[in-house]
């Protein structure tokens, strides 16, 4: 197993057939996981039950919440190009943020890319946090923001009225490493609680901005074959587009998590 670390998060792994794991390498990729938060594995040919079969490393697979999976495997979603127009994600975010608890990891893998567009950015959040002004993380370290799933329910056609929110942390502390990041997803959020509408809004729209700056990001050009896992306790992502028309594949699942605190 080869580890390149990359700047400011992730590491590609190379010399890996995913498929074909010994114990000592799936224990190098969970440490690598937490060390560096995005792993990148190129060159893989993964059908949904061997994908699945991978993702035990992080956690047990999830159903997502609103979207449908793909026949005989519930928890794999398949993200198609249907045109600019049609394209959800292309803001920043943790996955299903507004679940009690959110998922651990996301699995992304690709069946066919563009030549051109349809990079995913990823933003190191223990960085974000790192560089908030002390002030700053001193006012906000009791507070919670409030999410809320309104978004994707009625771009999957549910009713508004089926929404439901849930209070997160703004700063989360993970788990397993014990580190923090700032947790705030422009996807999800709604408001501070317990702060007026014109300063939670002032306030979010500052972390916003401040969570996606250039120095936190690594960009990816994906090829057929890559897989991408990441941390959605410490990494946000962005999917671009920029490819017209042109086929883009993939396949998505995510892993168990834990309530943030």
């Amino acid at each position: 197993m080869d580890i390149k670390i990359l700047k400011p998060l992730g590491a590609e792994i190379s010399g890996l057939d995913l498929n074909i794991l010994s114990e000592d390498d799936s224990l190098k990729i969970r440490q690598c996981f937490l060390d560096y938060s995005v792993l990148i594995f190129r060159n893989q040919k993964l059908n949904p039950s061997q994908l699945k079969y991978i993702s035990s490393l992080w956690g047990k697979p999830l159903v997502h919440p609103v979207f449908k999976g793909i026949e005989g495997y519930p928890e794999i979603i398949e993200i198609r190009n249907y045109g600019e127009r049609y394209h959800t994600n292309a803001h920043w975010h943790s996955d299903v943020t507004f679940e009690e608890s959110p998922p651990d990891a996301t699995l992304l893998y690709s069946l066919v890319v563009p030549e051109e567009g349809g990079d995913t950015l990823f933003s190191n959040q223990y960085l974000a946090y790192d560089d908030l002004d002390h002030d700053l993380k001193s006012e906000l370290s009791e507070k919670k923001a409030i999410h809320s799933n309104i978004g994707v329910l009625m771009l999957s056609g549910g009713d508004p009225k089926d929404a439901k929110t849930v209070e997160h942390p703004i700063f989360r502390e993970h788990p397993e490493t014990g580190k923090k990041a700032l947790y705030v997803t422009e996807a999800f959020v709604k408001k501070i609680k317990d702060l007026d509408p014109k300063e939670s809004q002032q306030k979010l729209e500052f972390l916003y901005s401040h969570a996606s700056q250039e120095k936190y990001i690594y960009r990816h050009k994906w090829s057929k074959g890559d897989l991408i896992v990441w941390d959605n306790r410490s990494v946000q992502h962005f999917a671009e587009h920029g490819y017209g028309d042109n086929e883009r594949t993939m396949h998505r699942l995510t892993t168990s998590g834990s309530k943030p605190y």
